[in-house]
């Protein structure tokens, strides 16, 4: 091979490993280039590449030439290292940089799909059991099979990801080895070996620099090991019982107090004992009110239910408060309202499970004469008895245990419509509250998980006005029912299917609230966001705040909350930084209890973090 053909091969080779390399730097940074929106810096150099360039190199400079060693040739029959042989540092060295690209190629893509859609990083022990999730989400309940298909789907992902380093790895160490058999026929000037060094040394300083700046992709994970490991703080002691066993019984007292009436011996003097609603609106987050495209097409939905509920007697105060999580993983944030802990992961919410000595807002109304209900219209795939029986539900109604005999259609992810619940949740409570009924003179607090505003967006219910004609749930296949070009994983009207969903999920919630709590019924309520939505309908970087509207026809029950930092009307005001919503179980039992009765411990910047 002459000089010059030489020349025109060194240089082929010298761009296609240069790009090989980059697209390895490209998967080890997807974690920051990805959610960060910018493909530039995937051109920031990673300590994680310099490594497997040093792997890859340790290859090709302990092999002979190109021409008797071809990396191709394993492909098409030889044996899988034979290309390798006769050389102890080859093969360590090559399993070495495949290895390195496909842990850290699958953690990096993982990273940045959990920070781009749920805001939060990758938690292996968490997130790994959670393909069974999606299975079941893909394919609906299939009994057995999903316990089978959930390793073999696991496997087959790290398999995937092996072949494609293996075959990655080959294609750099052949690049690089056909340079370095073309090396010795150029005659390679003094300036361009100072350049080239030059460039190898601030590569290197380039990586060690960024790299300060992000955590290397073997930090990440042992951080995320220990997710979930942080002690419990203690929130609330419950009194002594050194009284009669009847003293925490409440009044059952739902009306309004007026100057003339003597105050009843209340167990929550700051609630009057009145029947509480809290509704967990799904994916009712922060963007509807911050982001300005959003906000014009959820304005008038949000006027019309306030208006509404302003026609029937309610006066609101409304705040934010910071989610735990977004675009997903409800029940942590609904784990980090009731009990005042930060539970930000699977891990930390199997541990709160655990324990016996957390209270709860559910636990310790019911502790003090509430009957305590909950209705969840999204658990399709387990049962929820251990759950219910740590946060004090006297009452649940889930889908897996057939509570709500419901026949219509699925919704996407929305196995039982809200309208529906609701419905069937009312229909429950007026027999609980009848004559000999479990909740007959007791005060009740019903929780409602909401589920119709769940992702994807794309099958939205239709709302029945009236609501006898739900029957079994069987007319929805009857009904039109609004559609959006959106999927589990991309869609082309997320915030036409978002808004949509939420226009559901609201009408519903005024609806019940108009038409099934009576006009003297002074109860107070509680309605809030679990988490944003899922990027892009939230803003890249967006607070992961959500909405908290406290109502009752009763302004005396507002005061306290307003004393709270939540501000009068149905639209939230609170600039950023906005209280944590693990802060609110605190500030709840601060409303319900006067200061003297209520025994509070640890104030909240001294939880360890989950």
């Amino acid at each position: 091979m002459n000089a010059a053909n030489a020349g025109k091969g060194s240089v082929f080779a010298a761009v296609g490993a240069l790009l090989a390399l980059l697209g390895v730097n490209a998967a080890f940074s997807l974690h920051i280039w990805f959610p960060a929106d910018d493909a530039f810096l995937m051109l920031v150099p990673r300590v994680e590449t310099l490594i497997y360039a040093l792997l890859v190199s340790a290859v090709v400079w302990t092999l002979g030439d190109v021409g008797t060693r071809s990396p191709g040739r394993p492909l098409f029959g030889r044996p899988l290292f034979g290309w390798l042989s006769g050389s102890r540092i080859a093969v360590p060295s090559f399993v070495a940089a495949v290895l390195w690209l496909a842990f850290g190629g699958v953690y990096s893509g993982a990273e940045a799909f959990f920070l781009y859609i749920y805001g939060r990083g990758f938690v292996p022990a968490a997130d790994i059991p959670m393909v069974r999730g999606g299975l079941l989400l893909l394919f609906g309940e299939i009994g057995p099979l999903v316990e089978v298909l959930t390793p073999v789907t696991i496997v087959l992902l790290a398999g995937f990801a092996g072949g494609v380093s293996w075959l990655w790895t080959i294609m750099t160490v052949w690049l690089l080895q056909t340079g370095k058999a073309l090396i010795p026929q150029l005659r390679v000037a003094r300036k361009h070996r100072v350049l080239v060094g030059t460039g190898v040394v601030l590569l290197v300083s380039g990586a060690l620099v960024f790299g300060a700046s992000s955590p290397p992709i073997p930090l990440l994970a042992a951080r995320a090991v220990g997710a979930g490991e942080g002690e419990f703080r203690v929130v609330y002691e419950a009194p002594s019982q050194d009284g009669e066993e009847g003293q925490s019984e409440t009044t059952g007292n739902t009306g309004m107090l007026t100057d003339n009436e003597a105050t009843p011996d209340y167990v929550f003097p700051g609630l009057r004992d009145r029947d509480i609603h809290t509704i967990v609106v799904e994916s009712y987050g922060y963007a509807v009110f911050s982001r300005p495209e959003l906000n014009d097409m959820y304005s008038p939905i949000h006027q019309e239910f306030e208006y509404a509920l302003s026609e029937a007697g309610y006066q609101a105060v409304s705040g934010y408060l910071l989610a735990p999580v977004a675009g997903g993983f409800s029940w942590l944030a609904e784990a980090t309202f009731m009990t005042g802990q930060l539970i930000d992961s699977q891990p930390a919410f199997l541990r709160l499970l655990e324990q016996e000595n957390i209270p709860s807002v559910s636990s310790v109304l019911q502790d003090g004469g509430y009957y305590t209900f909950m209705v969840r219209p999204g658990t399709v795939h387990g049962r929820w008895n251990n759950e219910a029986d740590f946060y004090g539900f006297s009452d649940t109604m889930i889908p897996y245990d057939g509570d709500f005999e419901y026949k219509g259609p699925g919704f996407s992810y929305v196995p039982v419509t809200d309208q529906f619940a609701m419905w069937r949740a009312y229909q429950r409570l007026q027999e609980a509250r009848g004559p000999g009924g479990p909740a007959e003179d007791r005060p009740l607090y019903a929780h409602y998980q909401l589920v119709s505003s769940h992702t994807p967006f794309n099958r939205i219910p239709p709302y029945l006005e009236n609501w006898e004609d739900l029957g079994d749930g069987s007319i929805y296949r009857e009904l039109e029912i609004k559609t959006f070009d959106n999927t589990w994983g991309r869609g082309n009207e997320l915030d036409e299917g978002y808004i949509a969903s939420l226009d559901y999920a609201m009408t519903v919630v005024h609806e019940y609230l108009t038409r099934f709590l009576a006009e003297d019924d002074n109860s107070l309520i509680l309605i809030w966001g679990d988490h944003q939505p899922q990027r892009p309908i939230r803003e890249n970087n967006a607070h992961l705040s959500v909405p908290l509207h406290v109502l009752s026809r009763d302004p005396a029950l507002l005061e306290p909350w307003l004393e709270q930092g939540l501000q009068p009307g149905f639209i939230p005001r609170q600039e950023p930084p906005h209280p944590h919503m693990k802060s609110f179980f605190p500030r709840f039992l601060e409303v319900a209890l006067p200061q003297s009765e209520q025994r509070q411990a640890a104030e909240p910047e001294v939880q360890p973090e989950s």
